[in-house]
Formats: C-alpha cells, structure tokens, sequence
C-alpha cells in the first residue's frame, strides 16, 4: 500500500515540474511595464538616486510619505535594488504614515521577489505585521503559479493559506488554483507535507536604532480561535480546502463534495467529513483511509469507525487523482476568469498611476504652501519690529509720562521704606 502512494505521489509530482497552470499572458508583463512612463512624469531622476533620497528622508527619526516609497518601490528593477526597497517599506510600516502606504506599493515589491528572491515572499506571508504587504487577487496568482511552476507545492499551499486567512475568497481563479495546490500538497509523501511558517531565527547583531515595538492595549486571547492561531499544516491545508470549495460557485457539487471531505479530514473535523464521505471519489477516499489508518496505536473514535465502514474496502486500482478532477475543471473556467481577472487588473494600473500623479502633485503644493507660510511668518515679523520702531517716537510723551510716573512712585517707597527704619 505505501508503495504505491510513493508511487502514485512521484508520478504527481512528475506531472507537474516545471508546468505553469497560467498562460503566459496572464502576467501582463507589457502592461506592468508602462508604469514607467507615468513615473518619468515626476521627475524622480535616476531609479538609484531616488530611492537613495527617500532612504535620506527617514534618517534621524524623520519619515517619508507613502508616495514617495511607492514611486522608489515601482522605479525599482535591478536585483540589489531589493533589500533597499523591502527597508523602505518596513520603516514606511513603523512610521505615522503607515496607514498611508499604497496598494501599488506592495505589488511592485512582490513582482520585483518574484523576479529575484521569491523565496522572501514567503518573509512577507509570516510576518504581515511589519511588512503589511498583502496580496490582491492577480498577484496571489502569479505567485502560486510560479511556485507550481518550480515544484515547490509547499510554499504555493503557503500562499493559499495566507489568503484563506485574509479571507481573500471572492475570486473564482483563485479559489479553484488554491484548491488545486491544496489537493497537490495533500497528495505528496507524508514527509513533504510541511508548510514554512515562520520562526524563531537565529539572534543577529542589531542595532538599537532599528528596532521598533509595537504596544497593543490589550493581551492576547488565552482562546484558540482556528484561524490565525492555526499552526498545524494539516489543519491550514483542510481549512482552507473547506473555505474555498465553499466560496467557488463553478464545481460541481460532487467535487465540492470531495474537497470538502478531504480538508474536514485534514481539518479534524471528522463528523462533517462523515456526511460527504460516502459520494466522494475513489481517490479521496483512498487518501482518507490511508491517512485514518496511518494513526496506528490511537483509539479509533466513533467518527472514524464509520468513515471507515462508510469506505468500505480500499481497492488498488488506478483513480483519478484529485488534484487532476480540479486541474481539469480550471482548464474548463481558465480562459474567461483570467480575462476577467486581467481586465481589472490592467484597470488597477491606470488607476494607482493617476493616484499617484494626484498624490504627487498635491505633496507639491503642501511643499510650497509651507514656504509660503514661513515667508509670510517672516514678513510679518518685520511689520511688527517695523511698527514698533515708528510708533517709538509717535508715542514718547507717553513713555515718558508713564517713566515720570514709575520714578516717583519708586521715591514713595523709598521714603515710606526710610520713615519706618527711622521709627525703629
């Protein structure tokens, strides 16, 4: 038996090297690019020189606002440009403007990992609370698909969990993708199933100066809440395979069946998996009672005598992975969701260019509306010692009356002051 999952895994895992699911239009290379001609409209200089001036903006506890990190992070191209721009993105997030930080912001970052470190995509994933880089829809897609296409099913099912935590569910492509790589990632090797989530690095030398902390009003829940305290990759994997065949409309109601069963199952929530369980395909099924009885030595439960019953006895012969079933129907769907999905990206680009010209453009005259104020700051102070100096000698029988008149009540006292000593 365990031969052949090996077997069957390998030939999966054979299937799918270096194969992209995603045309290769659907990146939208050519239109992603035209973001330079907006960009040369303000007058950044060179790509280096810009960054290096909003790096410039951050020293000695000032802040750069989130249109100039953005403009530094889209001009960006070249490999050792990265680090610079994932620093100007983390001090943006520890800054009074992190509320600020644009969505095109975290895009270009992506696609620039993508194209160089996309290994450190999966840095972003686990710590969304210093970076603040999320994916949108079109993103996650290029994402997973490039680590489908390199093989790496774990950190595609990584992505998937990310945006089933963000409950990032409202797009078809994407939810059928997830499915597909959920069920890919349920089908490797036990000892593959395992899922990059981040941890406890090794201690470097830091400087003080870089380190920020965040204080929240309150202490962390002592509840579980099987959502972002979810740990176990079996239970990421199974809620997410559980979430997206709930939120996708196209499957059908037997394969929704069947990925739900699989993911309760994963999930441990075994009596919802009990209701599916007897009109799900043969290889769910198969992968359901291998997992079940791989748990030798624990006390079986009510739940899963019956979803053994309900099985039945495991036959050897060749089934239609589930992964395949899922791959099929997304070829069926792929055409028309990755149009839908290009158009509107392709309609973000237009927008995020024209907000950030407007963004730009108004910076610029908050720029020269301080100027103006301090100029008339300084032009009212000279009015004033101007004033002063004329109204000196218009006014000086005044001053001088009122001079007399602290002279001689300064005599008083002296003289009040002489009496009482006298009498003394």
């Amino acid at each position: 038996m365990l031969s052949k999952q090996i077997l069957r895994s390998c030939r999966s895992i054979h299937r799918t090297v270096r194969q992209p699911v995603l045309s290769p239009s659907f990146s939208l290379e050519k239109e992603w690019a035209g973001r330079h001609v907006a960009l040369g409209k303000l007058g950044l200089g060179g790509d280096y020189e810009w960054i290096s001036a909003v790096q410039k903006k951050f020293i000695g506890g000032g802040y750069a606002s989130a249109v100039d990190v953005d403009a530094a992070v889209c001009v960006a191209e070249q490999k050792d440009q990265v680090d610079d721009v994932i620093e100007l993105l983390y001090k943006l997030r520890h800054s009074v403007k992190a509320a600020e930080k644009l969505e095109s912001s975290e895009y270009a970052l992506v696609r620039l990992l993508l194209k160089y470190q996309p290994e450190t995509i999966l840095t972003l994933a686990n710590d969304p609370i210093n970076y603040g880089v999320f994916l949108n829809p079109h993103l996650a897609c290029l994402v997973i698909d490039h680590f489908v296409k390199t093989s790496n099913i774990q950190a595609a099912a990584r992505i998937v969990t990310w945006m089933v935590q963000q409950e990032e569910l409202d797009n078809e492509l994407l939810n059928v993708l997830g499915m597909y790589v959920c069920a890919k990632w349920a089908e490797l090797p036990a000892d593959q199933q395992t899922l990059d989530l981040g941890g406890v690095e090794e201690e470097e030398d830091v400087n003080d100066d870089d380190i920020r902390t965040f204080k929240f009003p309150y202490l962390k829940n002592d509840s579980f809440d099987e959502h972002f305290d979810l740990t176990n990759p079996h239970h990421l994997i199974g809620k997410s395979m559980m979430w997206l065949s709930r939120d996708t409309s196209s499957i059908s109601d037997s394969l929704k069946s069947s990925i739900n069963v699989l993911g309760a199952v994963l999930f441990e929530k075994l009596p919802e998996a009990n209701l599916g369980i007897a009109t799900s395909s043969p290889s769910v099924k198969r992968m359901v009672s291998e997992r079940l009885a791989a748990k030798e030595g624990e006390e079986q439960s009510e739940d899963v005598k019956k979803i053994l019953e309900t099985i039945g006895e495991v036959k050897g012969e060749e089934e239609t992975l589930l992964s395949e079933q899922i791959l099929e129907h997304l070829k069926k769907i792929q055409s028309s969701e990755e149009q839908k999905l290009c158009s509107s990206q392709t309609a973000q680009f237009a927008t995020w260019n024209e907000r950030r010209q407007e963004l730009a453009k108004s910076q610029a005259q908050k720029v020269l509306i301080r100027i103006r104020q301090d100029e008339i700051r300084a032009e009212l102070k000279t009015l004033d010692e101007q004033e002063e100096q004329m109204s000196f000698f218009k006014n000086r029988l005044q001053w001088e009356k009122r001079a007399a008149e602290n002279t001689q009540i300064d005599e008083e006292s002296k003289q009040r002051h002489r009496k009482r000593e006298a009498a003394n």
